[in-house]
């Protein structure tokens, strides 16, 4: 018996809602035209006004960079501070790091940016050097003295990337992408 009434009940709120139409033949037909009108309508302005907020967004990330990349203009970090870092172990890094906001750490990638292109310039000017000598030179001292400089060179550079990636990641971390504040080392394996 409830069965019934609850199928009545719907029976009766289709008929009143307007859905279900009689045709002049006496068949009854569902119109959904007007479901279908206002659910596009609500997509298009779901889709406006997701378009706004996107604009938003993007016009106040535009901004936050700008506002991060002048902050880190005005901070300096010398390259022997990165080079100092070199004789840290990571996890004093990493708890260095975990203190700094994004300015800092930008201003730390800059420098580690030019601190690679130097090392980097120097392993290929050793690596040079090492490749040049005469067969008879390659167990002299010279020979020596420019492969423990490349070695050294070599070990410096990757123990750059070892941190510069400890730097790298906790700006990720914020949610910004280094390439947008300016930072490009992907030359260097990063």
């Amino acid at each position: 018996m409830k069965n019934l009434g609850i199928v009545l009940m719907a029976a009766a709120f289709i008929c009143s809602s307007g859905f279900l139409k009689k045709g002049e033949d006496g068949s009854y037909s569902v119109d959904t035209s007007g479901i279908e009108k206002k659910a596009n309508e609500a997509a298009a302005a779901a889709s406006a006004k997701a378009d706004e907020v996107t604009k938003q967004a993007e016009t106040l990330s535009t901004k936050a960079v700008e506002k991060i990349k002048e902050q880190a203009a005005k901070l300096s970090v010398s390259k022997e501070e990165v080079l100092a870092d070199l004789q840290k172990p990571l996890k004093d890094i990493q708890a260095k790091v975990a203190t700094m906001d994004p300015a800092k750490l930008t201003a730390y990638l800059g420098q580690y940016s030019s601190v690679f292109a130097d090392t980097q310039s120097k392993v290929t000017a050793y690596s040079q050097q090492v490749k040049d000598l005469k067969w008879y030179e390659k167990f002299s001292t010279k020979s020596k003295e420019l492969k423990t400089q490349l070695s050294e060179y070599s070990n410096q550079f990757s123990g750059l990337k070892e941190k510069a990636g400890v730097y790298l990641e906790k700006l990720k971390g914020y949610g910004l992408d280094p390439a947008a504040l300016g930072i490009d080392l992907s030359a260097y394996g990063l």
